[in-house]
């Protein structure tokens, strides 16, 4: 079986190249936009193909010979909903079978209301978050295309995806050496945590399950992990003491119009896809004509500098949302339907985290002897 995965120089797409190039019975294609997304990826015996996410014939090149395709594709919401006919019209033309496209639970907000399932219809009303929406349309518009085409569609909306070169873990990890992290009353909010290579276990689950053409799925850890869970770990390995942190109040956010509609246009279909069709060595001779800063040539800067930049905690409308979640994202369809079992423990995958922190010549001296995290209760 031969996976075509677009997007694969992101945090999940470069994991599943990883975990997916291992398996005996399965070839693997990375799908990247530029040569220097190709560069980002291990070279070891790896397929790779450069494709314009928005130009059809583009993809079903990059396409022809796969059995799947993995649609890992982040960025704005022009890029996400742009992507998806080009995506599916390319698939049935290059004779794949199923693609497996990587949504987000933020479809049913950072927050899902109790008692949310798959089958629960998607929050429309969502003021800043355009991205949100964006992934609601892509799902819809993929089932739209599956009704009258032939490539199957299976959808997974994970929650907190982390694990070693995660936004999540880094962004932490700076957080909390900068004195910038913050718990919302006390961490005891709902992390619809899933390590990445349970979430990767899941698609592979899905490339063949039988029963899961045109369905959504929800994946996560096995373990109720709160906000204070997820920290703890990172806070301990740095020598953070989480009672330390200081109290945090939740502001009140606003919306400005003007905001939204410069976002809007900045962020289009249209925008995206012209921005999307300038050639990348076009796109590098404009990066090296923008000026650099003068440097001193006094002395090389250090690797990492004598003394970490101190700050202040500033809480986000997406972060104040998300901590304050009440409800853990059920499974149960993925077990019935995929056959769904975490294959990686939470402790497990927050140990594997640091470790890979401690490989950050940033980070490595600031890190203490990682302590065993607490086990959690499934």
């Amino acid at each position: 079986m031969r996976i075509g995965i677009v997007g694969a120089s992101g945090f999940v797409g470069q994991r599943a190249v990883e975990m997916l190039q291992v398996e005996g019975n399965t070839e693997v294609r990375a799908i990247v936009h530029s040569q220097s997304s190709v560069e980002k990826l291990p070279h070891q015996k790896l397929d790779c193909r450069i494709a314009n996410s928005f130009d059809q014939s583009s993809l079903e090149s990059a396409f022809k010979g796969c059995d799947v395709i993995i649609q890992s594709i982040l960025g704005t919401p022009g890029l996400i909903r742009g992507t998806i006919a080009p995506t599916y019209k390319a698939a049935e033309k290059a004779g794949v079978r199923r693609i497996i496209y990587l949504s987000s639970m933020i479809v049913h907000t950072s927050a899902p209301a109790p008692g949310t399932t798959e089958a629960t219809p998607p929050i429309l009303n969502q003021p800043g978050f355009p991205t949100h929406i964006a992934k609601i349309d892509a799902e819809r518009k993929l089932l739209q295309l599956r009704q009258k085409g032939s490539v199957e569609v299976v959808i997974f909306r994970p929650g907190i995806v982390f694990g070693p070169r995660s936004r999540w873990v880094m962004d932490l990890a700076n957080q909390l050496v900068e004195g910038r992290a913050y718990l919302i009353d006390g961490g005891k909010g709902i992390c619809n945590s899933v390590y990445v290579d349970n979430l990767i276990h899941g698609m592979r689950l899905a490339f063949t399950a039988k029963e899961a053409d045109g369905e959504a799925f929800f994946v996560g850890d096995r373990e109720r992990v709160t906000w204070y869970d997820f920290y703890r770990p990172f806070a301990e390995a740095f020598g953070v003491d989480l009672s330390d942190l200081p109290p945090v109040e939740v502001p009140v956010f606003t919306h400005s119009k003007k905001q939204e509609l410069i976002g809007s246009i900045r962020e289009s279909v249209f925008v995206q896809k012209t921005l999307a069709s300038i050639p990348e060595d076009l796109k590098q001779k404009l990066k090296r004509s923008k000026p650099k800063p003068q440097q001193s040539i006094s002395a090389p800067a250090p690797a990492v500098p004598a003394v970490i930049k101190k700050g202040k905690p500033v809480v986000t409308e997406m972060m104040s949302i998300l901590q304050q979640s009440q409800y853990q994202l059920p499974f149960s369809k993925a077990e019935r339907l995929l056959g769904y079992e975490p294959i990686v423990t939470f402790n497990e995958g927050c140990m594997r985290s640091i470790q890979w922190l401690a490989e950050n010549e940033r980070f490595q001296p600031l890190l203490k002897k990682p302590a065993i995290p607490q086990q959690l209760d499934a």
